[in-house]
């Protein structure tokens, strides 16, 4: 279609709404800012596929796009239509407020973090009259910043979620952001050892949803509701009342769907709360109720509730029927052998604890559960001072780990395994192999959210027993951006201070 055609049936399409709105610009100016959104929209989520490579030009033209509507439907001018009940400003509003997120999400993608959380904030204050823009921004806020680690900004955000929304809109419809809010306040007070807060806002909490549960009835948000109140209560110590919540959810008919999770997940609370038999109850509920899906995490409950009211055979039988009854289900069969071998060690049967770590290490190579128990088999000997069988045992595993790298490409098999065998390494006093290793994969995944104490103990080892100065600072420094310990970072911290006249 020729340019002046396209032309002439926009002034049609223009026309027409016109008329359609009565004379009032109102329904033209929300096409405008809703057709302007979705450009925005395109435009940021073709950079958000691959930031890296996004270049300067394309930046530019994404922010111009959500600058044109901003710019053309200012967010004042539109509040006060709103205010003024002008039918069709709401959605403008909206629209104009899904550009501006836009336009700070492009801030985020560009790693200029300060930049994102002010668009993010007066995203936040100059929406207020489309308060789901509005707390979508002050949301995305808090996630930015907890994200990057400013942990007491995050959580001043999160409150302030906590204190100026809503927790359900007008039509009655519940906001999960607001219910979350207090919980990760609560979190994160706990963290910082503010007990009495934590007790507060964990009360407050509880109120909240308590208050919100009768008119949820039969509605879907009821059970999401039960398992905050659940969340609440125990984080309290209040078990009982947790349990209760969770029966109020596995109870409403809204629940139905959810009803194997809450069974499963008020066997666990039972067995760390109330007592195993309640435990074995519920586990049985799961593995018996609700067919094929849920019926191995329901056996790997029913072994710890057996195991919990000792009787550690009952419980090792368990297991091994679910390894014997679905042997593709390879998460179950490694949960099931790896407790199995804790059980049988704890028990003071270690041939059979072997067999068990060395079968799973088999069936499921790369799992988590199978690089530990290797590493549990050497240090077994190691400690027993078995040197010979505990070298044997590592020779073993770290050439089967390494061909379990040298055929498999994916980062996270590349980064489990590579901080396994760096691990064992240490573990067999081969220093600097395993420092090497650590700095080896450092170089190759520079993000990798590695152990900080295995590096802060590898840089040890390097420093006092390689005497390698460079390789020691470069492990040191990589503990001390990923410890979360602030014992770990200030011992961490130290040694770095202590190395900085050091020879380079």
């Amino acid at each position: 279609m020729s340019a002046p055609r396209l032309r002439h049936l926009a002034a049609l399409v223009a026309l027409a709404l016109l008329l359609v709105g009565c004379g009032d610009d109102g329904l033209w100016a929300r096409w405008s800012a809703e057709r302007g959104a979705w450009r925005a929209r395109r435009a940021v989520e073709r950079i958000a596929l691959n930031p890296d490579v996004a270049s300067d030009r394309d930046g530019a033209a994404a922010a111009a796009a959500c600058s044109v509507v901003t710019g053309r439907f200012p967010a004042a001018d539109w509040s006060a239509r709103l205010a003024a009940g002008s039918p069709h400003a709401a959605g403008v509003l909206e629209a104009a407020g899904r550009a501006a997120m836009l336009r700070a999400r492009l801030e985020d993608l560009r790693g200029r973090t300060d930049e994102a959380a002010a668009a993010y904030e007066a995203v936040r204050i100059g929406f207020r009259g489309a308060e789901t823009v509005s707390l979508a921004a002050a949301v995305e806020r808090a996630r930015l910043l907890e994200r990057v680690g400013r942990a007491d900004e995050a959580e001043a955000a999160w409150a302030l979620i906590a204190r100026e929304y809503a927790a359900a809109d007008a039509r009655g419809t519940v906001r999960d952001a607001v219910l979350d809010a207090p919980l990760y306040v609560a979190r994160a007070r706990r963290a910082g050892g503010d007990e009495a807060g934590v007790d507060s806002v964990l009360r407050a909490a509880e109120r909240l949803y308590e208050g919100l549960l009768a008119g949820q009835r039969g509605r879907p948000a009821f059970p999401r509701l039960c398992l905050r109140l659940d969340e609440a209560r125990r984080a309290r110590g209040d078990v009982p009342g947790a349990l209760a919540a969770l029966r109020q959810a596995l109870g409403d008919p809204a629940s139905a769907a959810l009803a194997p999770q809450l069974v499963l997940t008020l066997a666990e609370r039972a067995l760390a709360g109330v007592g195993p038999d309640t435990a074995m109850a519920y586990a049985r509920w799961a593995a018996e109720g609700f067919g094929p899906g849920p019926r191995p995490a329901g056996l790997l409950l029913l072994a710890r509730a057996w195991h919990a009211s000792g009787r550690p055979d009952s419980a090792l039988r368990v297991y091994e029927q679910l390894v014997e009854e679905d042997p593709e289900d390879l998460e179950a069969i490694a949960r099931a052998r790896y407790e199995r071998a804790r059980l049988l060690d704890a028990l003071g049967r270690w041939d059979l604890a072997r067999g068990e770590y060395h079968a799973l290490a088999s069936a499921a190579p790369g799992h988590p559960l199978a690089l530990d128990g290797q590493v549990r088999v050497v240090r077994h000997h190691l400690e027993r001072g078995e040197r010979e069988l505990g070298l044997a045992e590592a020779g073993h595993a770290l050439r089967a780990m390494e061909e379990l790298l040298a055929g498999h490409e994916d980062d996270s098999t590349q980064v489990r395994v590579g901080e396994t065998r760096a691990l064992l390494l240490l573990e067999t006093g081969d220093v600097r192999r395993a420092g090497g290793a650590l700095a080896a994969l450092l170089q190759r995944y520079p993000e990798a959210p590695l152990d900080a104490a295995l590096l802060a103990r590898a840089a040890e080892a390097v420093e006092t027993g390689a005497k390698d100065a460079e390789l020691a600072r470069e492990l040191y420094r990589a503990a001390e951006w990923r410890a979360v310990d602030a014992e770990l970072r200030d011992r961490v911290g130290r040694a770095l201070e202590r190395r900085a006249d050091a020879p380079r």
